[in-house]
């Protein structure tokens, strides 16, 4: 190891340019900043060096210095090196809190993920530091996790794995069909669980046969309005034990899904109709209830066919 050390520090490190911009990563200029002091530490700790080397945070790669070294994460005193290393212990990230932690993260990592975790986001105010979900020493993955990513979050995520098992739930469980981030994170906006942009946009993502925009809107619908409304006004967002990841029965006499928000009176069960129309579940009808490019009460083209507009009781 000294001799492999001694051929890294004799290498000239060229630095092309201050800053190394890639992809929301900045890696410091090592050289022009201050001494890699790379070769001491692993002339200790060889094994470190090791579990280094096939990670993204590698510090040499074949026997020559990368642009980032030990001291780019654990700060201390040269002495730690130079003199003896207990009277002057180096920083260890992953003993720190999480905004100390995320101090040394973004170091390198700029992008909304570090920054948010760095004060706004909410893994940043429950406690929950970088090192938490992600490894450095030994990592393998891209992103660095400490494992497989729907496992990881149902770490901490209890009740939502609970929610997951239900009959009808999204497939995060299916061998990685879907994964948390596909709707968390995504957008990392800072206070907001979702995006700020409203939380449908994580659905609509996929569901986009649902994204208009529509000339008659259901308000129960869209997110964007003072009345609350969205997607999760009528779906469970992880699982439900109800079909089509609905929060409410969707079954005759009362409709609890619709009737949560519509009281109309004599509209079940109206006379009118007739016995052959009495209970009626309300999408027999109202079949746009997303929103709807043609009828402000999201009615059925058939019927017209069936002569309900043309009696006089209904419009569009």
């Amino acid at each position: 190891m000294r001799k492999r050390m001694a051929r890294l520090s004799g290498t000239a490190v060229i630095a092309i340019c201050g800053t190394l911009l890639c992809g929301g990563l900045v890696l410091p200029d090592t050289a022009a900043a201050v001494p890699n002091e790379t070769g001491a530490c692993l002339d200790c700790h060889d094994d470190r060096g090791a579990d280094l080397a096939r990670s993204p945070h590698a510090v040499f790669d074949a026997e020559a210095a990368t642009r980032l070294a030990c001291t780019d994460c654990h700060t201390g005193a040269s002495g730690h090196w130079q003199d003896d290393p207990e009277d002057h212990p180096m920083s260890n990230p992953a003993r720190l809190d999480a905004a100390a932690t995320a101090a040394v993260c973004a170091g390198c990592h700029v992008n909304p993920h570090q920054e948010n975790q760095a004060g706004l986001g909410p893994h940043a105010r429950a406690g929950v530091t970088c090192t938490d979900c992600h490894r450095v020493h030994g990592a393998r993955l891209g992103s660095g996790l400490k494992g497989e990513q729907t496992n990881l979050c149902f770490g901490c995520h209890g009740a939502q794995r609970a929610e997951f098992a239900r009959s009808s739930s999204h497939p995060v469980r299916d061998g990685g069909y879907m994964t948390c981030t596909d709707c968390h994170l995504s957008g990392d906006d800072g206070l907001a669980p979702l995006t700020r942009l409203g939380n449908n946009e994580a659905c609509l993502g996929c569901h986009r046969e649902f994204r208009g925009p529509f000339p008659h809107d259901h308000q129960a619908a869209v997110d964007y309005t003072t009345e609350e409304g969205g997607c999760v006004a009528c779906h469970e967002p992880h699982g439900s034990h109800l079909p089509r990841l609905l929060k409410q029965p969707y079954e005759a006499p009362h409709f609890p899904l619709c009737s949560q928000c519509h009281v109309v009176p004599l509209h079940q069960y109206n006379s009118q109709h007739g016995s052959d129309w009495a209970g009626v579940a309300c999408n027999e009808c109202h079949t746009d209830i997303h929103g709807s490019y043609e009828s402000r009460f999201y009615l059925s083209r058939t019927l017209d066919a069936q002569g309900c507009l043309a009696a006089g009781c209904h419009a569009r």
